[in-house]
């Protein structure tokens, strides 16, 4: 609609995932980096975790993209609420085995002589949504990378899912799989700046030349209210061009984004609203219980909570590291309020942890 009318040769913030619009983020490149590391290991997991929009989708669409350009052979599993029967046929209709209705036995026999006649240089498997998978159908998933040739793995697996996974993957029974982990990433909101760089590099992908013209005033509010999540950048940036377009304009301003702000404020109840205030535009809190300061809250302590544990890890090594989050579990189940409450008691346990760490004989040489 509004392509036409800016001269762009298409849309430049669809929500479906296009990898040529991919922004390399350092979060989103770290993310990327870990995979391509994995695959060159073929041993354990790969862990890739994030809230809901921050383009965990476009990174698996990405290193697809990769892997098919470099001749190696990359699937994924898209399934949700996976039992422990579903994995083997799951996983071999990703790879191409037409067999069903196969007995486990068979099942692993088929996807071994498959694995290592057809693709010797391994196979990257993705199962995204894997926060939703039971307990046994990731244990079954474990025993899948026990197939292996040479002592190298036939099958490389990524565990993608929201920013939840991690306590799935630290929860009891979880220990054999935790401890084949040898990369984790929690893809990070972007910042100003990148928020910034983000929406430049899709308005230029789809062949932007500065009409509209941006105020740079837009930016921290775009940012303010997206709270630098990829999607809701997406979906404010085109409502922000489509209000352009019915407003027959070729130059938007803060007042306008303001103004887009306030109207999806209204529409979709979360988020922000832009409001006058004398000759300034000033951001007003959701009364909603999805108030975007909770959120930011909630995102600067899960950075906190993951930077503690791979401090902990740094120092005591992963199966340690295993043990004591473990003894957290049964505590923390007892709390009762928010989950930035929860979040905080957690963040205080670790700090505790670390300081004892580092004035005990527990730490390992490196």
């Amino acid at each position: 609609m509004y392509e036409e009318y800016f001269g762009l040769e298409r849309r430049p913030f669809a929500l479906t995932p296009d990898s040529s619009f991919l922004f390399p983020s350092a979060t989103h490149r770290r993310a990327l980096s870990y995979l391509i590391y994995g695959l060159g290991q073929r041993e354990g997991f790969i862990v890739i975790t994030g809230d809901v929009g921050t383009g965990k989708t476009l990174t698996i669409q990405t290193i697809l993209d990769y892997l098919s350009k470099h001749k190696i052979y990359g699937a994924k599993i898209a399934a949700a609420n996976v039992e422990a029967d579903d994995v083997l046929p799951l996983v071999s209709t990703a790879l191409g085995l037409t067999a069903k209705n196969l007995s486990k036995a068979e099942y692993l026999d088929a996807l071994s002589r498959t694995l290592g006649e057809d693709y010797p240089e391994g196979v990257l498997l993705i199962v995204d949504e894997a926060q939703t998978f039971s307990a046994a159908a990731l244990e079954e998933l474990r025993l899948l990378t026990n197939l292996s040739v040479n002592a190298k793995a036939l099958i490389q697996i990524a565990l993608v899912g929201q920013s939840d996974l991690r306590a799935v993957l630290n929860g009891k029974n979880m220990e054999q799989l935790f401890q084949r982990i040898i990369a984790w990433h929690q893809l990070e909101p972007l910042s100003l700046d990148e928020t910034i760089k983000y929406i430049n590099h899709r308005l230029h992908t789809a062949g932007w030349t500065n009409d509209p013209s941006l105020d740079e005033a837009i930016f921290p509010l775009i940012h303010d209210w997206s709270q630098g999540i990829p999607r809701r950048i997406n979906i404010l940036m085109d409502r922000f061009l489509l209000f352009g377009y019915l407003e027959e304009k070729h130059a938007l301003s803060k007042d306008d984004m303001g103004t887009v702000i306030q109207e999806l404020g209204s529409e979709f109840g979360y988020g922000r609203n832009a409001s006058e205030h004398g000759n300034e535009q000033h951001i007003k809190r959701d009364d909603l219980e999805s108030d975007e300061n909770v959120v930011k809250d909630a995102l600067e302590l899960r950075k906190r909570l993951a930077d503690l544990e791979r401090l902990i890890t740094s120092l005591v090594g992963v199966s340690h590291m295993h043990d004591l989050l473990s003894n957290l579990e049964s505590d923390e189940l007892l709390i009762s309020g928010s989950e930035n409450d929860a979040l905080h008691m957690r963040i205080a346990r670790l700090e505790t942890i670390v300081s004892h760490i580092q004035n005990s004989d527990l730490l390992i040489d490196h």
